[in-house]
């Protein structure tokens, strides 16, 4: 009787082995998900404010801010998708959208896109605050 007890607690041990794989195959999608976000908020943050700045009448060193975002959006390994500004009475503003595919296991090896939004509001005010 003793036996047939240990052979029923290695089956038990071994489906959760695999649940246990199954669960952290998982949770490396998730984590690669997440660190693939934070990456493309970064590219959208620097593609900003690189736009932003070119545009300053200040510090601008050009007159391509599209230009400006696609160079620091590359060097952090994401696409410009989009990248409108403007220029009000006191302020300029630019919106860089960028994308970052990132790979999945569970998914069979498939790639998945993560957007990431981002805008820079500079002062044009002599006072700059």
């Amino acid at each position: 009787m003793i036996a047939d007890e240990r052979a029923g607690t290695t089956v038990v041990a071994a489906a959760l082995m695999v649940v246990m794989l199954l669960v952290g195959v998982v949770l490396h999608d998730v984590a690669a998900l997440y660190g693939a976000r934070g990456a493309a908020q970064t590219a959208a943050d620097a593609a900003a404010k690189a736009a932003g700045l070119e545009l300053t009448p200040y510090l601008g060193v050009g007159n391509d801010p599209r230009g400006a975002a696609v160079e620091y959006a590359d060097r952090n390994g994401a696409d410009v998708v989009e990248c409108s500004f403007g220029v009000g009475e006191r302020y300029l503003w630019v919106t860089v959208r960028v994308h970052k595919s990132v790979d999945l296991l569970v998914m069979g090896g498939r790639k998945a896109a993560v957007t990431a939004t981002a805008r820079c509001y500079l002062d044009l005010s002599p006072s700059g605050r």
